[in-house]
């Protein structure tokens, strides 16, 4: 057994234990993507939306740092984040969109989903770019587009299980070509501290190769600067996420004021992260 696979059952048995042995709670909503836009319906049937706006220190997806300018030393990049979502009973899209003031980095998704008490499945679609490049995109591009499937599960109100699949990405092949379908998997546990807040442990890892999102650890440039290396992607079995995360939500009539705060590791890049994510949505 690999020294990766043990972290990776190690961290898991912490979240699985946790799930086994605290009594059960009441959780915050998320998907892959932690900074979608999460929306609560009322009813099964009939037209509802929901809008957010973000402040975040940085901004991480899967364990990694999506402004691509390293880890340890580059770790602060404040990203704006406004999304807007709008259903049909338990059929939604999600419009979602960063942009990095430091970095540049732009993305805009798009989600198509279907939620049904514990069950959460999405469709979504990510067009991004770096500084001026983003608006030089063509929209109808496919090299500039991701066509990723995800499922979620939650049991026992506490303990989220999620698996997403890419499908189409044109980096997204093995070096003899085929199609690498990369994926990730994780796991989240989520206790709440009395009504002061709710912690989230979660434990996630690439099952497999995964070019389309996956890079090395941090090598020196040129210049003295450090950044992830994409030319090396890790083969085989990695974890790139293990995270602690103090989340509160503040309500004001029909408004939420969500904040977040927490501490991330990456395995695989060997890259730590220090979080502070607050907004308002309504």
């Amino acid at each position: 057994m690999t020294r990766k696979f043990t972290l990776f059952l190690a961290s898991m048995l912490i979240v699985f234990s946790a799930g086994a042995t605290m009594p059960m709670i009441n959780t915050v909503a998320a998907d892959e993507q932690s900074d979608t836009l999460a929306t609560e319906q009322s009813e099964d049937n009939g037209f509802w939306w929901g809008a957010s706006f973000d402040l975040a220190s940085n901004y991480l997806w899967r364990g990694y740092d999506q402004s691509y300018r390293g880890g340890n030393g580059n770790m602060f990049d404040p990203s704006i984040q406004p999304g807007v979502s709008f259903g049909y009973g338990k059929f939604y899209v999600d419009l979602w969109f960063n942009h990095s003031l430091v970095s540049k980095y732009n993305e805009f998704d798009i989600f198509l989903g279907f939620e049904h008490e514990n069950l959460t499945v999405t469709l979504y679609d990510v067009l991004c770019g770096v500084g001026s490049e983003f608006a030089e995109l063509e929209l109808f591009d496919g090299d500039n587009h991701s066509l990723t499937a995800t499922i979620d599960y939650t049991f026992f109100d506490c303990l989220r299980l999620h698996w997403a699949t890419t499908f189409i990405h044109s980096a997204d092949k093995l070096d003899n070509g085929k199609q690498a379908f990369s994926s990730y998997f994780e796991a989240a546990y989520t206790l709440s501290v009395g009504d002061l807040f709710d912690v989230e442990l979660t434990a996630g890892a690439s099952p497999w190769s995964g070019p389309f999102w996956m890079a090395g650890p941090q090598v020196k440039q040129l210049d003295g600067s450090y950044a992830l290396d994409w030319d090396n992607v890790p083969t085989g079995f990695n974890v790139t996420n293990l995270s602690v995360m103090l989340n509160k939500e503040f309500e004001m009539n029909d408004l939420c004021f969500p904040v977040q705060t927490g501490y991330v590791y990456n395995p695989t890049t060997k890259c730590h992260y220090a979080i502070l994510k607050a907004g308002i949505s309504f």
